[in-house]
């Protein structure tokens, strides 16, 4: 399939995500403003907070009552994995769109309010910049890995009806049409879809933070809001630059089945070969 019918077969979804972009974007604006007024000038005054820097977000000033230590959402995280895991067996491509979309809508959500901010005066600093660049390059990989997901590189012949042949013929169907090496591929292309919502749920929380705490630190409150508690711990730019890269490459190995190809075909002779050589020597 050549990259023009590969787009014109994605063409709903195209429109669908940038639908849910484009509306983040604007949703996001208009949240900002109001949350924090018409204008820098008119905010600053008592109550009000402008050129607040990423720092400042992240890290409240010892005034505010903010909890000593982040608050793990990782239950919360595995439970999400978990139903989405199962129900990704009989719903396939509705996962993998969905979790695509609120995605994308969360930080479109958070990238036109910070937009605005920043704009406006009441952000200020590089590291809004690199945040946002940063999210932008996740969207574009996190593409890349749902196509994959939807149309892996390397599949069982009926890989791709596998969601209509459950919903017809249930689990028991399977064997009909798949061998037991098949589903050893499914479990790692499994594997990785799930690798892949988590780094997507991380995201999400990473933009829900600045979303609240963006807020809440303009508006100089002195409680920290139960949100931006529950989601500080995914605030950390540089784990995220340093570990979502990771997470999306081994998630795209997975799902595509490249990992499950080199761990049958090319890994076996490569192990044999490094014995060899520590046995016998060169």
């Amino acid at each position: 399939m050549s990259f023009i019918e590969t787009i014109q077969s994605k063409e709903v979804d195209i429109y669908i995500s940038a639908f849910f972009t484009i509306l983040g974007l604007i949703l996001g604006a208009i949240l900002d403003r109001v949350l924090k007024g018409d204008s820098p000038q008119s905010a600053n005054q008592p109550g009000h907070s402008v050129n607040l820097t990423f720092n400042t977000v992240v890290n409240p000033p010892p005034g505010v009552n903010a909890a000593s230590t982040s608050q793990d959402m990782t239950p919360v995280i595995c439970m999400m994995m978990v139903i989405a895991g199962l129900i990704y067996v009989f719903f396939r491509a509705e996962i993998l769109n969905l979790i695509s979309w609120i995605t994308l809508f969360t930080i479109s959500l958070w990238a036109g309010g910070t937009l605005h901010s920043l704009y406006r005066g009441f952000f200020a600093g590089i590291k809004w910049v690199v945040a946002l660049l940063f999210c932008l390059a996740f969207c574009v990989a996190a593409t890349y890995v749902t196509d994959e997901a939807f149309m892996p590189t390397l599949a069982p012949q009926n890989f791709q009806y596998s969601q209509q042949i459950i919903n017809e013929q249930g689990l028991t169907g399977i064997k009909k049409y798949f061998v037991l090496l098949d589903m050893h591929w499914f479990l790692l292309h499994l594997t990785g879809v799930m690798l892949f919502i988590y780094t997507s749920i991380r995201m999400m929380f990473f933009s829900t933070y600045f979303i609240v705490a963006g807020a809440h630190a303009n508006n100089n409150g002195t409680h920290e809001p139960w949100l931006s508690r529950k989601t500080r711990k995914y605030a950390n730019l540089r784990k995220n630059i340093i570990f979502m890269p990771i997470l999306l490459v081994l998630a795209y190995l997975l799902t595509s089945g490249l990992a499950f190809d080199w761990f049958i075909h090319t890994m076996p002779s490569q192990v044999n070969a490094l014995m060899n050589t520590v046995l016998y020597g060169r």
